[in-house]
C-alpha cells in the first residue's frame, strides 16, 4: 500500500510539474452565421480570435497571421453556461473523524466548509456538457444538508488549475431529512427544516461572538468552528446561497428561511412553480430552472386507473412553466440537472418555445443570463470584442431542436472537436502491461478488461491495489477510460485514451493537475470459451 501511495503522489507531482499553458493561437471563423446575442443575428461573418480572446467579428478580414476555419452551413452562439453542475464529494472512510478534529460540526450532514476547488473535475460530466455545447459551468458539491462552496469552471480538456474561474462561487444547502447525526438526525422533513434554521442562527451567533472577542479580548475566546466559521459571508448578506427544492412546496419553504435568515439567494427549481405561480413570483428569487418535463404517462388499461388526476395534470402543464415564469417577471437560468443527459435540454427547450416561452428568452437563459446572474458577464455570454472565445458551432440554424448536431465547441479560443461515436472495431478485452508518463515519472499499470467490444468492464492494478473504472467506451479503434482519483488520494476524475493497433495501445491522459501518456502491450487474451 505503501507503495502505491508513493506511486499516486509521484504521478500528482509529474502531472503538477508538466502541465503548461498552450501556446498562443489566432483563428478565424469565416463564412458562419452568428448569433452574437439573443435576437442578433448575422447571416454571414467572420469570428476572430486571439490568445483566446474575441478579437473581432463581423464583416471583416481574417488577419494575415490567422488559421482559416472556412466553414459552411453553420452557426456560431456563445457558449452555453450551466449554473449548477452536482458534482459527488470524495468522501473518504475518516472524513467524518477529520472533520470533527478539525472544528467542524458534530452533524455529519453539515459541511459547509467543504470548497469544490480541487474536486470540481468531473471528465465524464464534463465531456457530455461539452457535448450539449456548454462551455462554462458551476460545479456544486453534491450530498448533505449543508453541502459546501461551489466554483466556476471553464469546461477545456486541461487541468482544474487552468480552467478554474471562481472560487467560493456559493454555499449550497438542500433541506431534505436522513442520515446525519447524532442519532440519525435530522430523519424528518421537520427536523430537516429545523436543523437549517438552527445552523443558520448559530452561525449569526458566531460571527456576533468573534466579532465581540475582537472588539474586547478580556473575555472567554469563542471555540472555533470551522462550519459556522464558513457561513460568515453567507448569514452577514455577502455570500450567495443556493437551494435545492424538490416541489413547489418546498420553493415557499425555503424562501421562508431566505427571509427569515436575509441570505442573498437562488434557487434550483423543481418544475411545478406554475402551481403556486403568483406565490413563487412574490418571493421574488432568481430561479435555476430545470426543464426535465415528464415523460407521457402510461395510462394502462381502458378499465383500469393507473395514472392519477395529479400525474396527467401535470405532465400536459410542466413544458409551459419557463413561459409562466417569465410572464411573471421571475429571473431565470436553464440548468441540465435532472436531465438524464445534456443534450437532451434543446429538445425540452424546443417543446417549452412550442408552449409559449420566446426563443430569445430560452437563448439568454443559457447564455446572457447566467453570465449576468454569476456576474461575468462583462467576460462572457455574448460573441463581441474582448469577450472570452467559448462558442457553440452547430449544423444548420436552430439551437433548439432535438435532433441539433453540435460540430464543435471552442473554448478559451481553443478547438474541440466533438467526437462522433464509432461502431467498435477492436476489441480490448485481456490482461495489458502499461507504463504511465507524467514528467519525469514512470509507474508501471495493469489493466485488467472483460467483456465484448459493446460491453467492456475492468480495473487497473498498481502495486496490488484495483481501482475499478468508472466508465469505458470503444469507438472506432479507440478506447476511452474515466476513473476516480480519490482512490489514489487525488481530486476529481482520471481519464485516457488508447488507440490500439493489434496488441499494442498508446495515447494520451488528463488529470486535474495536467496530461500525462500511457503506453503497453497486451500479454493475454481472455481463454475462449469451450464449446460444446
Amino acid at each position: 500500500m505503501r507503495a502505491f501511495q508513493w506511486a499516486a503522489a509521484a504521478l500528482l507531482v509529474g502531472l503538477c510539474t508538466t502541465s503548461a499553458l498552450a501556446d498562443p493561437q489566432v483563428h478565424a471563423l469565416v463564412g458562419v452565421r452568428i448569433v452574437a446575442a439573443p435576437g442578433q443575428v448575422m447571416e454571414s461573418g467572420t469570428i476572430v480570435v486571439r490568445d483566446g480572446i474575441i478579437e473581432g467579428v463581423g464583416e471583416i478580414e481574417p488577419p494575415a497571421d490567422a488559421k482559416i476555419w472556412d466553414r459552411e452551413n453553420l452557426t456560431v452562439y456563445a457558449g452555453l453556461i450551466e449554473p449548477y453542475l452536482e458534482v459527488a464529494w470524495p468522501a473518504t472512510d475518516d472524513e467524518d473523524d477529520e472533520a470533527k478534529a478539525q472544528g467542524g460540526h458534530e452533524n455529519t450532514r453539515v459541511t459547509p466548509e467543504r470548497d469544490m476547488t480541487l474536486y470540481a473535475h468531473d471528465a465524464n460530466a464534463f465531456r457530455k456538457l461539452r457535448s450539449a455545447g456548454f462551455t462554462t459551468a458551476v460545479v456544486a458539491p453534491g450530498g448533505n444538508l449543508f453541502r459546501g462552496r461551489s466554483v466556476l469552471m471553464s469546461l477545456g480538456e486541461g487541468s482544474v488549475h487552468e480552467n478554474l474561474m471562481a472560487r467560493h462561487v456559493a454555499q449550497n444547502v438542500s433541506v431534505e431529512s436522513g442520515g446525519g447525526t447524532p442519532r440519525g438526525y435530522p430523519s424528518s422533513l421537520m427536523g430537516a427544516v429545523a436543523l437549517t434554521r438552527q445552523i443558520f442562527f448559530d452561525a449569526q451567533w458566531y460571527t456576533a461572538a468573534q466579532a465581540a472577542y475582537e472588539k474586547n479580548p478580556r473575555q472567554a475566546r469563542p471555540a472555533f468552528n470551522s462550519s459556522l466559521e464558513a457561513l460568515g459571508g453567507a448569514v452577514a448578506g455577502d455570500e450567495l446561497v443556493v437551494f435545492t427544492t424538490d416541489d413547489v412546496l418546498e420553493t415557499l419553504r425555503v424562501s421562508g428561511i431566505i427571509r427569515e435568515m436575509g441570505l442573498k439567494a437562488w434557487l434550483v427549481g423543481n418544475g411545478e412553480e406554475y402551481k403556486r405561480i403568483d406565490a413563487v413570483a412574490a418571493t421574488n428569487l432568481p430561479h435555476l430552472l430545470p426543464v426535465a418535463f415528464p415523460e407521457a404517462p402510461d395510462v394502462g388499461d381502458e378499465d383500469q386507473g393507473t395514472v392519477s388526476l395529479e400525474a396527467l395534470r401535470h405532465w400536459d402543464r410542466a413544458p409551459g412553466n419557463p413561459a409562466a415564469l417569465h410572464a411573471q417577471g421571475i429571473p431565470f437560468a436553464f440548468t441540465t440537472d435532472q436531465l438524464d443527459n445534456p443534450n437532451q435540454i434543446h429538445g425540452r427547450l424546443a417543446t417549452a418555445i412550442e408552449r409559449g416561452l420566446d426563443a430569445d428568452v430560452a437563448l439568454a437563459a443559457v447564455t446572457t443570463v447566467p453570465a449576468e446572474m454569476l456576474g461575468v458577464a462583462d467576460r462572457m455570454g455574448t460573441i463581441e470584442a474582448g469577450k472570452i472565445a467559448n462558442l457553440t458551432v452547430i449544423e444548420g440554424e436552430n439551437l433548439f431542436d432535438e435532433k441539433v448536431k453540435i460540430r464543435e465547441v471552442w473554448i478559451d479560443g481553443h478547438r474541440v472537436e466533438l467526437k462522433e461515436t464509432k461502431p467498435p472495431e477492436v476489441d480490448p478485452a485481456g490482461r495489458w502491461d502499461m507504463v504511465v508518463n507524467a514528467g519525469d515519472q514512470k509507474i508501471p499499470l495493469t489493466l485488467v478488461l472483460t467483456g465484448d467490444m459493446n460491453n467492456v468492464e475492468g480495473h487497473f492494478e498498481a502495486q496490488g491495489v484495483q481501482i475499478p473504472f468508472t466508465s469505458i467506451e470503444v469507438s472506432g479503434k479507440k478506447v476511452e477510460f474515466v476513473f476516480s482519483g480519490a482512490p489514489m488520494g487525488m481530486p476529481g476524475d482520471l481519464s485516457f485514451t488508447l488507440s490500439i493497433k493489434g496488441d499494442s495501445a498508446s495515447g494520451p491522459g488528463m488529470s486535474p493537475f495536467g496530461p500525462f501518456t500511457i503506453k503497453g502491450t497486451r500479454t493475454s487474451k481472455p481463454s475462449p470459451e469451450v464449446l460444446p
